[in-house]
């Protein structure tokens, strides 16, 4: 069974280039043209009732007019070759910018070209002096995860706008869609903090690192006396360490108190951003995956990808 769906999916496949052709153009009248051939019927049948040449004259010139119309307006938009360069993440509901590579064969200006998707942007292209050159585009997220955008509409009214000459490209690129950065102001940080060093947090009554001498108290062990100061006062002194507590964190799922899943991930994408923003070592858990902790910018995008793709097919099944 036909299927206008299935048709252009044939006829437009996901590709990382296209070069326009006429397998793939498309020419329709716009309003102006509707009314220019109503009319050239009327002069034709008008011409006939009363044998006038000069009515037939007018009639098929305004029929030349219509024809080179559309060749000039198709061969403004054929040739014309769009490559896919890329296209930046973003958080859900944000705008994903898209990059584009245009490029014209030798010889063959372009002008009043236009790329863009219904209720999206919309941008103007000429190509006049370079023979190639990048857009960017922008469209509407909703969802965290893999974007893919919609087939782009591509069209041109060029010369008189008679007619228009549109197409579409299936551009083959995608990129992540990151949770909303919501913080949960239910959700609080119960880390219990001493006194801050720049080792870290300092936990009295450690093993490690020598804090310094105290008066002997019933119980201390034997090996932290401080002998040398018996010796010097004939009083009991004991030597006292200490620990540190890493600067490490780690946004753990489990210990999260939030219901659901989205809610959960919105919370630990703004837990990201603040502990990037304070630079700050920190790991992430979630069911299936651990990031060990780190810092800088390419461990939050690690940290927030994980969050984008939680619960979501792998690619290579999104697209099989």
């Amino acid at each position: 069974m036909f299927s206008v769906k299935d048709f252009v999916a044939n006829r437009f496949p996901r590709v990382r280039e296209q070069t326009l052709s006429q397998k793939t153009i498309f020419i329709v009248p716009s309003k102006i043209s509707v009314g220019l051939i109503a009319i050239i019927i009327l002069l034709f049948l008008l011409g006939i009732n009363f044998q006038n040449s000069l009515v037939y004259v007018v009639c098929f010139w305004l029929i030349a007019l219509l024809v080179i119309n559309i060749l000039y307006t198709y061969k403004n938009i054929a040739g014309l070759t769009i490559k896919a360069v890329g296209a930046e993440p973003c958080f859900a509901g944000e705008k994903m910018v898209l990059e584009l590579e245009v490029s014209r064969p030798v010889n063959q200006r372009k002008s009043a070209i236009y790329f863009g998707w219904k209720n999206e942007d919309l941008v103007e292209l000429n190509l006049q002096e370079q023979q190639s050159t990048r857009i960017k585009l922008s469209h509407s997220t909703k969802d965290r995860g893999r974007f893919s955008p919609p087939r782009l509409d591509i069209f041109t009214r060029y010369p008189t706008g008679l007619t228009t000459a549109w197409s579409y490209a299936a551009v083959d690129m995608d990129a992540i869609v990151y949770p909303e950065p919501i913080e949960n102001s239910n959700q609080i940080d119960k880390r219990e903090a001493g006194d801050e060093t720049d080792e870290g947090v300092e936990i009295s009554g450690g093993s490690n690192d020598f804090a310094g001498v105290r008066q002997y108290q019933a119980g201390d062990s034997p090996r932290h006396i401080h002998w040398g100061q018996f010796a010097k006062t004939g009083d009991l002194y004991t030597k006292s360490f200490v620990d540190y507590e890493s600067h490490e964190a780690w946004l753990d799922w489990e210990k999260l108190n939030i219901a659901g899943i989205e809610p959960r991930l919105s919370h630990l994408s703004a837990m990201v951003l603040q502990f990037n923003n304070e630079q700050r070592q920190f790991g992430l858990r979630i069911p299936g995956k651990v990031i060990e902790p780190s810092s800088g910018e390419g461990h939050k995008v690690r940290c927030l990808t994980a969050l984008a793709l939680y619960g979501l097919p792998a690619e290579g099944a999104a697209h099989a």
